[in-house]
């Protein structure tokens, strides 16, 4: 019998979002499991989540689980197997002069993209500050790489006022003198799963050895990246493939560990604490019903049967 062939896709441009299964293609992990992978890229989430819905993919690596936890309660069947992003490794830096979140009334928050983890993190931040995302704030989009490199001169030069950057800089932007306004790790000290690998379900009923192995090949690459060891060999393996730095990538980024390799999960596990989280904010915020559960959207026997089987 030839090899299971599955079609993967990452939702997010970001060419971190598909070093996990370049890796594990370039070191055999997924040929060992009997797997050919094609990787590609939707574009963004809901593009995922329909191609998913519409068998055009068969697994998508990258889901950002609000996206997820909606599609679920329309009644689509999809369902997270394994953890990609667990936690958000960040902060939001402040211009000089700012003292507190508060004083960013009225103010220019900076992102990277206008729907993505800067937007969701710094809302969360501003609300519970007391002010409110929708109207007490300006966000601003295509504001650069969540580095020191790229943050900094938009803080001085008066372009924005905050921004969310990655928390491996919180000593240069001190240095500097730009004022940490928040730790998301302290605001969330239970994690928080922002995207996760999903699948229907019945792809996942007719295929579940190959799953456990797609799984298991992604647990060793995953574990291949967060070894600081590996670095040198992970980006030779960028180089050779087809992945290509995004134009507003901080290049030097990637110089040493990326910013947010750390909150991978080394056993691509689900952080259901951190799901709740999210899923107690879409009900909050009205974007699905209150009888939406954890417990009906993840399916965790496929990634402990690939984690104990290594």
């Amino acid at each position: 019998m030839g090899n299971k062939k599955f079609r993967v896709a990452a939702g997010h441009y970001h060419l971190f979002h598909r070093v996990a299964p370049a890796v594990a293609m370039a070191k055999g992990y997924f040929a060992q499991e009997g797997l050919e992978v094609e990787i590609g890229a939707t574009g963004t989430d809901v593009k995922s989540a329909q191609a998913l819905a519409r068998d055009e993919i068969d697994i998508v690596i990258d889901l950002k689980t609000p996206v997820a936890l909606q599609a679920k309660d329309r009644g689509e069947d999809l369902f997270l197997i394994g953890g990609f992003l667990n936690t958000y490794p960040g902060i939001l830096v402040g211009a000089k002069g700012i003292r507190s979140v508060r004083d960013l009334k009225g103010k220019k928050i900076g992102l990277r993209e206008p729907n993505g983890v800067g937007l969701t993190m710094s809302s969360m931040i501003v609300k519970k500050a007391g002010l409110e995302p929708d109207g007490d704030v300006i966000f601003i989009a295509h504001t650069g790489a969540s580095s020191f490199r790229s943050i900094a001169p938009r803080l001085e030069s008066g372009e924005i006022q905050a921004r969310i950057a990655h928390k491996a800089y919180a000593d240069d932007f001190k240095r500097a003198g730009y004022p940490i306004l928040a730790d998301l790790e302290e605001y969330l000290p239970n994690g928080y799963q922002l995207r996760a690998i999903a699948a229907k379900g019945s792809f996942l009923d007719k295929n579940q050895e190959a799953v456990v192995g797609f799984l298991r090949g992604t647990i060793r690459a995953y574990r291949f990246m967060k070894n600081p060891a590996n670095h040198p060999e992970m980006m030779a393996i960028i180089q050779r493939s087809d992945l290509e730095f995004e134009e507003d990538m901080d290049q030097g980024m990637w110089e040493e560990e990326y910013p947010l390799i750390p909150a991978i999960p080394a056993d691509a596990s689900i952080n259901v604490v951190g799901l709740q989280i999210i899923l107690d904010e879409e009900k909050l915020a009205r974007r699905v019903s209150p009888t939406l559960t954890v417990d009906r959207i993840v399916r965790p026997e496929y990634v402990k049967t690939a984690s104990a089987n290594l």
